[in-house]
């Protein structure tokens, strides 16, 4: 992969991230699909910045943009010879209501192998961001998952949806768990990928993951010497709805304790 790829990639979030915080985070509020579901001048702004910064090095690539209709194919996706993810702002919902929990997230990925991703949390100024066989950082230092194997004391996570049902299946796999361990719920997958990836936090799952929560945080996690996988304990791409990230054993236990 050429260097500028990831120099776009870093310099991209950092736009994006600035540009979501020169906005009133109330503003410019436009319902989606499902309940507390919503698109802000922020996730607007964030997004303008960084297909800017894409578009002007890379014409013809084509961007995956969860605030874009996009008539890309699931085959598409992962047969692109370059091919950019962008979340503008992931945690909309938190940025709406000040509570200081979003990020940028940005995947690029050729033919379906994520290269590199960064994830950005502008309002700590913490720039995470991975290459694929090169590692995984926070703001340039070094950063690996925890290693914590006894599940009983582990802090796991995970998160609501826009659709309530799919919330309660989050929560009924967690009640599988005897005992039931420490367990957040932030509003951000792509940020709890990146505590996962740096050792704050032991495992997340979810079930209804997009491509832009996925393509930077799974490289990012893996890079970091943690693991992804399915429910099952499958392998899984960036198009996956649902996945368990961690260290392997955390993430194995996970699957054992889950299973019907």
């Amino acid at each position: 992969m050429r260097k500028d790829f990831l120099e776009i990639v870093l310099s991209a979030v950092k736009a994006g991230g600035q540009a979501a915080k020169s906005v009133v985070p109330s503003s410019g509020i436009i319902p989606k699909e499902g309940r507390a579901n919503f698109v802000t001048a922020g996730d607007l702004a964030s997004e303008k910045a960084v297909l800017k910064i894409i578009r002007n090095k890379f014409p013809s690539d084509a961007i995956l943009s969860e605030e874009t209709e996009s008539t890309l194919s699931s085959n598409d996706l992962l047969t692109l010879e370059r091919l950019w993810v962008l979340d503008p702002i992931d945690g909309t919902n938190n940025f709406r209501n000040y509570r200081h929990y979003s990020c940028v997230s940005l995947g690029y990925i050729e033919k379906g192998i994520i290269k590199a991703g960064a994830i950005y949390d502008f309002y700590h100024d913490e720039l995470f961001h991975g290459e694929l066989g090169r590692g995984a950082y926070l703001n340039n230092q070094p950063i690996s998952v925890g290693t914590q194997k006894d599940f009983t004391q582990a802090t796991i996570a995970t998160d609501n949806s826009y659709v309530p049902e799919e919330t309660k299946y989050n929560l009924e796999l967690l009640l599988k768990i005897n005992p039931i361990p420490l367990v957040l719920m932030r509003g951000s997958g792509a940020l709890m990928m990146c505590e996962i990836a740096s050792g704050r936090t032991d495992l997340f799952f979810h079930t209804v993951l997009k491509p832009w929560d996925n393509a930077a945080g799974f490289l990012i996690v893996e890079e970091a010497g943690g693991i992804v996988k399915g429910l099952k304990g499958e392998n899984i791409n960036f198009l996956s709805p649902t996945a368990v990230v961690g260290n392997k054993e955390l993430v194995k236990q996970f699957v054992e304790r889950i299973k019907d």
